[in-house]
């Protein structure tokens, strides 16, 4: 490590342990840049400008998917993708999209307790241990003080042990040995993938950095997480680790992106956990266009459109106009006012329930006393109405009187207002 490397990461450590003295320590596993807790990346991520100077650093979301990570291509420029977590597990179109973006000529570095199934197929190689429960999650007790971790760690071009008395660091990688390896390893049958990894660094059980050649780029793969951690870096000697490690990449990187993913599921992509394997996804196709053609064919109406039909108006109002205005065109006035008697009589006996058989001077007193009109005024009327059955020829001014005569029951309610 260079006498500014190192008085850099000094700089960093008293950053880090000042600030945490007036607070209870965080011993849980965040892995988080902004974390200068113990298990927090703190010290790794800072250090970045000053291991790559002159690089844009920028950070992708832990919730962010690989499936468009190859447009980050920066043409006839190297970038590098830090990808550092807990749980790695992946979609087909990210391993892909992963694949390409180093093939373009840059660099994915992998820090991973658990890899994804088939990113591991692709490059030939599995993580030990490799399960659903992750070892750096594990607390330190006096039963396991982390005494294991001591010295555990190794570089290919620095043969000094590294390590610490801390959480789990000892997981490495082992070559498949599954005889189908070549076929489902599609890339590498293509000469995209290198089939047999560079080893750079070693534990106990085996190698755990490992580089592949993929086009013009590579892959490298980190079986040890927490060597980003603040811990970790805070060790006596450890600060020659991480330069070391930064060391191996090729010079001239001008773009960094740092991936803080911690646990990353393919479950959470669009429809990942049912695209992952054939039956679910066929069944998923054959769901959506048995939905599709339901629509199109059972979608239709079964009952033809019902046409809009016009309600019948009341023309009994317009029938009784046109008639009288058709008598008094003709000049028959007494045709017409026997006329206009006959519906004045019906309507005396559906509103006032009188006996019109008789137009004598009972039903005369009877007729003024409910309709509220005046006695002589309907014994004018009443004397019309024989008038008009006795033979007389009415003329219009008769006609006229007679109407407005009728009229004032027609008006009139039944308390005899108007």
């Amino acid at each position: 490590m260079s006498r500014q490397h190192r008085y850099i990461l000094y700089c960093l450590l008293a950053m880090t342990i000042l600030p945490g003295c007036a607070n209870k320590t965080n011993w849980n596993v965040s892995l988080r840049k902004d974390d200068k807790n113990p298990y927090g990346t703190y010290l790794a991520y800072r250090s970045l400008q000053y291991f790559f100077p002159g690089a844009k650093t920028e950070t992708i979301s832990r919730w962010s998917r690989y499936d468009d990570i190859a447009e980050k291509d920066h043409r006839g420029n190297t970038s590098l993708l830090i990808m550092e977590g807990l749980d790695l597990y992946l979609s087909d179109i990210e391993v892909n999209s992963l694949i390409a973006y180093a093939d373009m000529g840059n660099e994915v570095f992998i820090f991973a307790s658990n890899l994804d199934g088939k990113l591991e197929k692709e490059l030939g190689y599995s993580k030990v241990p490799g399960s659903s429960v992750c070892y750096e999650e594990i607390p330190l007790t006096e039963h396991n003080d982390g005494t294991d971790n001591k010295g555990a760690l190794s570089l290919s071009n620095n043969k000094e042990p590294f390590g610490y008395y801390g959480r789990y660091i000892k997981g490495y990688f082992i070559k498949n040995t599954d005889s189908n390896h070549i076929a489902y390893n599609t890339v590498a049958k293509k000469g995209g993938i290198a089939l047999y990894p560079d080893i750079l660094g070693k534990t106990g059980g085996g190698p755990d950095i490992i580089r592949f050649k993929v086009g013009n780029g590579h892959i490298t793969l980190h079986a040890a997480p927490l060597v980003l951690s603040n811990y970790f870096l805070l060790q006596p000697g450890n600060q020659k680790y991480i330069d070391a490690l930064w060391n191996t990449l090729p010079a001239g990187i001008t773009h960094v992106y740092w991936n803080e993913y911690y646990k990353h599921s393919a479950d959470h992509s669009d429809f990942g956990v049912l695209w992952r394997y054939p039956a679910t996804r066929n069944a998923l196709l054959l769901a959506i266009i048995a939905l599709i053609l339901y629509i199109l064919f059972e979608g239709k109406r079964r009952q033809k459109i019902l046409p809009v039909i016009t309600p019948l108006e009341n023309s009994s109002v317009s029938f009784a106009e046109t008639v009288g205005r058709l008598y008094y065109n003709k000049g028959d006035h007494s045709n017409l006012a026997e006329k206009m008697i006959q519906h004045f009589l019906e309507w005396v006996r559906n509103r006032y329930y009188l006996n019109t058989n008789y137009l004598n001077d009972l039903f005369i007193q009877q007729l003024s006393a409910k309709s509220g009109q005046k006695e002589n005024m309907v014994r004018n009327l009443v004397e019309m109405i024989h008038e008009i059955r006795n033979g007389y020829k009415a003329d219009e001014a008769y006609l006229y009187q007679l109407y407005n005569s009728i009229e004032q029951f027609y008006k009139s309610k039944p308390d005899g207002t108007y």
